[in-house]
Order: structure tokens, then sequence, then C-alpha cells
């Protein structure tokens, strides 16, 4: 009975969670049912590769062949820096969320790359690949804590995980999916930007300095800009949530959380919202369009 109410709570926690954050993200969207739940279950995966990986860093793996030793990036670089241990510490939280952040894009890039025709798609996809992972995690912290917490704790860990946490990663995967989106359509983007005479100067020098296309210099800007983006965003909330930073008497933790929380949740809200984000820009990957159709499709945005 109790092995019964273990899993039942434990479900409960976190698939009702998962249903509010996919309707107040994306409610009034037309999501493709296969590719959410794919896009989902890709997140799923890649949690699911970051905690055997993590159980792995103790052991030898034997491939038969030749054996393998994983890398614990936390061992190895407070062992670099170990004269230095904030900066160890920052720096193994940057080691944690690369292959967090990288292993949740990898998974929305195979998975999703196919259905993308805008900006929008590739923000919600990648904020079902975040929800896909904080899921598992969730159950998989759930179910290692039951019975070693008491009852009011359990509950406030739950809550703070099912909120902050999961926000955490929402808006490190959306801010990731903005600037993938950018990059996967940087011809028509830089297009639409160019017809509205905007100019890239930056982008033009190197762009002559490396004898590169913009589009592919644009690209990899974005995609840049996108990584370290949600890798810091990843590493700052892991940093001061593990350090007892004090600001006038108020742990710093706190005003950090509500940011992350509230401030993502306004900021992803803010990016599915803008038209020019909505612009099928698939239908320019997919055939010629003239530049008057080009324009004219713009503006009816």
């Amino acid at each position: 009975m109790i092995f019964e109410i273990k899993y039942i709570v434990v479900f409960l926690i976190t698939i009702i969670p998962f249903a509010v954050w996919l309707y107040l993200f994306l409610w009034k969207r037309n999501l493709n049912k296969f590719v959410t739940a794919a896009v989902f279950a890709g997140g799923m995966i890649a949690a699911k590769l970051i905690l055997i990986y993590q159980d792995y860093w103790e052991k030898t793996i034997n491939l038969i062949f030749f054996k393998v030793n994983p890398v614990n990036f936390r061992e190895n670089i407070q062992l670099i820096f170990s004269s230095r241990p904030i900066l160890a510490l920052f720096l193994s939280f940057i080691g944690v969320g690369v292959m967090e952040e990288f292993l949740k894009f990898l998974m929305l890039k195979t998975i999703g790359h196919r259905f993308f025709k805008s900006i929008d798609d590739v923000i919600e996809m990648a904020i079902i690949t975040a929800l896909g992972f904080a899921f598992f995690e969730n159950i998989v912290y759930f179910f290692n804590q039951w019975g070693q917490l008491s009852t009011g704790t359990f509950m406030v860990f739950a809550i703070f995980r099912i909120t902050i946490v999961t926000m955490v990663h929402i808006l490190c995967s959306g801010v990731l999916g903005y600037y993938f989106g950018m990059a996967f359509f940087a011809s028509p983007v830089l297009k639409i930007e160019y017809l509205k005479k905007k100019k890239h100067p930056v982008l033009g020098f190197f762009s002559t300095i490396l004898h590169l296309k913009k589009e592919n210099v644009y690209h990899d800007e974005m995609l840049l800009i996108g990584l370290v983006s949600a890798l810091s965003l990843h590493a700052i909330y892991d940093f001061v949530l593990s350090m007892e930073f004090v600001v006038l008497g108020l742990p710093l933790h706190i005003p950090i959380m509500l940011l992350y929380f509230f401030g993502g949740f306004w900021y992803l809200n803010h990016l599915l919202k803008k038209k020019e984000l909505n612009i099928n820009l698939g239908l320019i990957g997919d055939k010629p369009v003239s530049r008057e159709e080009f324009i004219k499709m713009i503006e009816s945005e």
C-alpha cells in the first residue's frame, strides 16, 4: 500500500505541474501532438543521460575492448583551482550547465529541426524539451527523497523543484531556443533585417575577413550568444544558491530565485508574443519567394 501511495503521489506532483507549465506558456499554440511528445521524450532522455553519466563519475566503464573513466568536472576543476575555491565552484557549475544545456539543445536540434517553420516554433519546442528534462529529473529526486525527509520538508522541496527549478530549465532552454531559431533561419532573418534597413557592419567585416557568407557568420554568432547566455544563466543560478551571500540582511538567493521565476516567465512570454518571431520563415526556405511576395509576407504579420 505504501509502495502504491509513493508512486501515485510522485506521479501527481510531477504530471500536474507539467500540465500547468504547458498551459501557461503554450495554451494558445497549435502544437503538433506527435512532435510535442517526441521533443518532450527527448528532454527526458537528456536528463537520464546526465544522471547515468554522473553515476559513473566514481566508476570505470568496461567496454570489453577498452575501459573508460568518465570525467568528473567538479573534482577536476576544484583540483586545478584549489587556491581559488569560489572560482572553482563557479566553474564547476558551468561544467554541469554545459552538459545539461548541450544535451537539451542536442535533443531539440535532432528531433525538432525538420518541423521548424518559425523562430516561435524553436522557442516552443525548446520549452517543451526543458519540461521533459525537468519532469524526469523531478521524478528521480522525489523518489530519492521519499522517506528521507519529513512530510512538510518534502512538500517544500517538491514545491521548490516544480516551480523555481523547472522555471530555470525553461528559461535557459527558451533563451537558447530563441537564439538557435535566429541561427537556424539566419538567411531569411538577414533578408528581413536588410529590407528594414538594419545594418550589420561587424557582421560584414568578419564575413569579408574570413571569406564566409554573411548568413554563416550570423548563424555562428547567434548560436554562440545563445549557448553562452543559457550556460551563464544556469551557472549563476546554481552558484548563488550554493553560496550564503547576504545583502542588507537578506539572503541573495531569495531575490535571485524570484527574478528567475517572474522575470523568466515575463521574458519568455514577451518573446512568444512578438509577431516578427511568428513569420513563416520555413516557407521562405522551402521555395523561391519574390521580393514583392516577401515584403507582403512581412507586412501581413
